[in-house]
């Protein structure tokens, strides 16, 4: 069951940042003449029903682990109970109804910028309640005013983390189409400028917010080693560590050598670490969807 639950967890998880990053992407990266985004409508779809099927998926996980068995679970009883007499089927609910807005608007509505804040919003919001499913609503044993603190910085984490890792995607899908020779290397200059804008702040952000979950979420050092929440925790930081690493060595090494002259090399060098980057983030929100199942340390 919980195997089910953190690989549907983990899909959901990246569904939800490929939907908050492409129309971002589009809005604020993207130069003018890439706003068309050749291919983008049917990743977002694909991520839409992505986010669809692995939600089911959490869903059955939970349900099972209530009932106690899968036979149990797929009960009209059970299913009432877990949709509509727990924070997590209410919630569950909230998100298909933002989901179906999300893929109408993806389905039917021309591409323009309207569109894209159209869709930014919702997925925005789509990507913010998953705190309400996880550790983002607990306080810890601390009183009101943390628990409150910590939500709010638990949405901040989520969004930047989306904003930083789903635009990441868009880079990456662009920097290729200067590859294969379908867009200029000007193209990627202006993205890649406005790209680090954007970054820096969401990375400065998930950075903080991050800090401020841990305080609250974990009592002390030791707890860092003497828990499995801890542990857990650690690997999720160092994979976090490594996407910085990797990110402020594609802003020093390569991308003054793109800005500066016509640096074939460079370009699919940057291609490449991106893709790495990709993978790491990916990662990191694997550790996410298996740290959300573990009980917080008391």
């Amino acid at each position: 069951m919980d195997e089910l639950i953190i690989a549907s967890r983990a899909v959901h998880f990246a569904a939800a940042v490929l939907m908050v990053g492409a129309p971002l992407f589009r809005l604020a990266v993207a130069p003018d003449g890439w706003r068309g985004d050749p291919g983008g409508r049917a990743i977002e779809i694909a991520a839409a029903v992505a986010a669809l099927v692995s939600g089911l998926g959490w869903f059955a996980g939970v349900a099972a682990t209530m009932a106690g068995s899968w036979a149990d679970a797929i009960t009209p009883d059970t299913l009432w109970a877990v949709s509509f007499e727990t924070r997590f089927g209410h919630l569950w609910i909230a998100r298909l109804v933002l989901l179906a807005a999300l893929m109408t608007v993806q389905a039917i509505a021309k591409a323009s910028p309207l569109r894209d804040a159209a869709l930014l919003t919702l997925a925005a919001a789509f990507a913010a309640s998953l705190v309400g499913v996880g550790h983002g609503l607990t306080g810890a044993g601390h009183g009101p005013e943390v628990a409150r603190i910590h939500t709010a910085a638990d949405i901040v984490h989520l969004l930047c983390a989306a904003t930083w890792l789903g635009a990441l995607v868009g880079l990456g899908r662009l920097i290729h189409r200067v590859l294969i020779g379908k867009e200029t290397l000007d193209v990627v200059r202006e993205a890649l400028r406005r790209f680090s804008l954007i970054g820096y702040w969401a990375v400065a952000l998930v950075l903080v917010t991050g800090c401020i979950n841990a305080l609250v979420m974990v009592p002390g050092p030791a707890s860092l080693i003497g828990s499995d929440y801890g542990r857990a925790l650690l690997v999720k930081l160092a994979l976090v560590v490594v996407l910085v690493a990797i990110a402020i060595g594609n802003r020093v090494a390569l991308t003054p050598r793109i800005m500066a002259a016509d640096q074939s090399v460079a370009v699919r060098n940057l291609w490449r670490s991106v893709l790495v980057e990709q993978g790491v983030g990916l990662a990191v929100l694997t550790a996410v969807a298996w740290l959300g199942t573990i009980h917080p340390v008391p």
